[in-house]
């Protein structure tokens, strides 16, 4: 297979690679490519970012990954940031195959995170279990969900808080309507009293008038704004109804204007006068054709090269010598005996055949002609059509816009009337508050001043209670789900509900995910012992990943191996070197177990953990787990100068 990279790493320019099924060593002294040749292949496998900026050239804007004739990614630098285009089929994306975890798994390099979570000794089981199998996608799930729940509680927390504060400010209310009740008998009794120290008037009477001469003006007002409502939307139609005539006249004559040299009849005339043209042309051909016909075969007679040669039977058959003797000689015209010189029928027939040439030429400029007229003569009568309908258009507008003229003068009016009403019925308030402040300059001036008092502290408590029922219904309005009335304990419980409801599908979750996480443990341990012992290392006798449970819940997975004598290691304890063996067992055995038909398992500089007999024994393993295995070494720059790949073990 062919492995095309253009200004990739180290790569500037196109260089191409032959890879071949089974071991592909790949030897190269430090910074001649090796690792930027892997690099290429991972790229097809990957959708970071982080990978695209290492891969490409950091010369180049753009660069490009081709493998084989099936697989490609195009790179390209954007506002210091690499993207890779979108259209490109890689492996990421690979139809009817789960191989979006090949970057994690098939790939054990000094940048994987495997090796990069070994070597900073922060290596954790779960985390590498949760990436590769099903069980991130679900987490994923779940972490959005507790947010979720997180976001309900400190929402229903503000809502029972508000809902806290409406219910305390709705008691509030209660409490002030009742001191409303008994101001208003104060109210009752002192103006019981004013009335019988003035004896002339009732001045609670005249009070209830002057409210009710203010409702009644309150009214006037908001049906004066229901009618100038009503004018403002009349007028609007009015204006966009005028605006329509005024614009479509406008359209109208302007046409007018520009087509007063035009008319359908005066097309009409044109065609019909090319028409005749071109009709007396075609007589004049015709004629000029058969006159050529006549000619030329004038000419086939005359011409003694062109006369057919006379039969054998002429002298036995009279006929035949009657009518050779009526053809005459070759040269002489058989009707009047004359002279027919060959050169002038021939010059003859050129010049019908040139004139006849130029007749068809013009018949054809005619017919043009006729074309240009036509489509002038239809596009004219399309824009009549089109105008036709344009004034149909303007009539109706204009109608429209008289019809809502007149609407506008009767609202106008209605309007005119309301306002008249008002004016009367201020003035009627007006008397009425005259006659109640002179009945109430008879008062003692400190029953008036009490009386007062009084009337200004009730409308203190009407103001607050406005108040306090305009934030109710803010604080009410922001709450979901709320209906007036409900209690804080039966809304509380409701909500509590959908919260309890989330929190089992969390839990369903968390179910979910450890089944997932279980049944990924469960593969491993059945073939990371195998894989190890197959690869010749024998140190540990056993290698297991065992669960901590806490409070019923998997809370960490942990690798332990067991010695041949019976001792037993965390993974976290045990050396680089052996740290790094368990990884990439564990690689490969995520490899066998969820992308077996990968084509690829790539070792970029590791294998130098490993002594030579190691090293062949993991490649003939990894042999028969991939198509394509490849293993990079460095080679010091005086074996060789550039880099080479070498195939199979020898």
């Amino acid at each position: 297979m062919k492995l095309e990279l253009q200004n990739i790493g180290g790569f500037a320019g196109v260089h191409e690679f032959e890879l071949k099924k089974g071991i592909n060593r790949i030897s190269a002294p430090n910074a001649k490519g090796k690792s930027s040749l892997l690099r290429g292949i991972q790229c097809l496998a990957s959708d970071n970012e982080d990978v695209f900026r290492d891969t490409l050239n950091d010369d180049s804007n753009t660069g490009h990954i081709k493998l084989g004739d099936e697989y490609m990614r195009h790179l390209m630098r954007v506002n210091n940031a690499v993207q890779a285009d979108p259209k490109d089929h890689t492996f990421f994306d690979e139809m009817d195959k789960d191989w979006r975890n090949a970057e994690k798994i098939a790939f054990f390099t000094p940048k994987s995170r495997v090796v990069l979570e070994i070597d900073q000794n922060a290596f954790d089981v779960l985390r590498f279990v949760n990436s590769i199998s099903g069980a991130e996608e679900i987490e994923s799930d779940i972490r959005r969900k507790e947010g979720q729940l997180e976001e309900k509680k400190k929402e229903l927390e503000e809502y029972i808080e508000n809902l806290t504060t409406a219910q305390k400010l709705d008691a509030e209310v209660g409490t002030m309507r009742g001191e409303i009740q008994k101001l208003q008998g104060e109210v009752q009794e002192l103006e019981g009293a004013i009335e019988k120290e003035t004896g002339t008037r009732d001045l609670t009477k005249v009070g209830e008038d002057i409210a009710a001469k203010k409702q009644e003006i309150l009214d006037l007002e908001e049906r004066l704004r229901s009618r100038e409502g009503e004018v403002k939307r009349y007028q609007d139609q009015y204006e966009k109804a005028r605006a329509l005539y005024e614009r479509l006249d406008e359209d109208i004559a302007d046409f007018e204007q520009k087509s007063d040299a035009e008319s359908v009849e005066e097309f009409t005339e044109r065609l019909s006068k090319h028409e005749r043209k071109r009709k007396d042309l075609k007589i004049v051909k015709d004629m000029l054709d058969d006159l050529h016909g006549v000619v030329d075969n004038a000419y086939k007679v005359f011409s003694e090269s062109e006369r057919a040669p006379l039969p054998e039977s002429i002298k036995e058959e009279a006929a035949l010598e009657r009518a050779i003797t009526l053809l005459g000689e070759p040269g002489e015209c058989p009707v009047c005996r004359g002279g027919a010189a060959r050169n002038t029928l021939d010059e003859r027939r050129k010049e019908l055949r040139e004139s006849a040439t130029d007749l068809a030429k013009m018949m054809r400029g005619e017919e043009e002609e006729m074309k240009v007229i036509k489509a002038d003569r239809k596009e004219l009568q399309e824009r009549i059509e089109g105008i036709n309908e344009k004034r149909r258009e303007r009539d109706k507008a204009k109608r429209d816009s008289n019809d809502l003229l007149k609407e506008v003068d009767e609202r106008k009016n209605l309007r005119d009337s309301v306002v008249d009403e008002i004016s009367d019925k201020t003035h009627e308030r007006e008397i009425l508050e005259q006659q109640y402040a002179a009945a109430a300059k008879t008062v003692r001036t400190e029953s008036r001043e009490q009386l007062n008092k009084v009337r200004e502290k009730i409308g203190g408590y009407e103001n607050e209670i406005r108040n306090n029922q305009n934030e109710m219904d803010r604080l009410t309005r922001e709450i979901p789900d709320y209906t007036i009335g409900e209690s804080l304990e039966d809304y509380a419980n409701k909500k509590r509900l959908g919260l309890d409801d989330l929190r089992l599908k969390i839990e369903g979750l968390k179910d979910e995910w450890e089944h997932e996480v279980f049944g990924a443990v469960d593969l491993f341990n059945e073939n990371i012992n195998d894989i190890y012992k197959e690869m010749g290392f024998t140190t540990f006798r056993d290698i297991k990943i065992t669960k901590e449970i806490t409070r019923g819940r998997l809370t960490s997975l942990d690798a332990v191996v067991e010695h041949a004598s019976g001792k037993k290691q965390s993974l976290s304890s045990l050396s680089k070197a052996e740290q790094l063996t368990l990884g990439l067992v564990f690689q490969i055995s995520a490899k066998e177990n969820y992308i077996p038909a990968f084509p690829f398992f790539v070792i970029d500089d590791n294998m130098n953990t490993f002594d030579p007999d190691r090293s062949r024994s993991i490649m003939e393993y990894l042999s028969d787990k991939a198509e394509y295995v490849l293993v990079s070494r460095p080679v010091p720059p005086s074996e060789q100068e550039d880099l080479s790949i070498e195939y199979g073990f020898n």
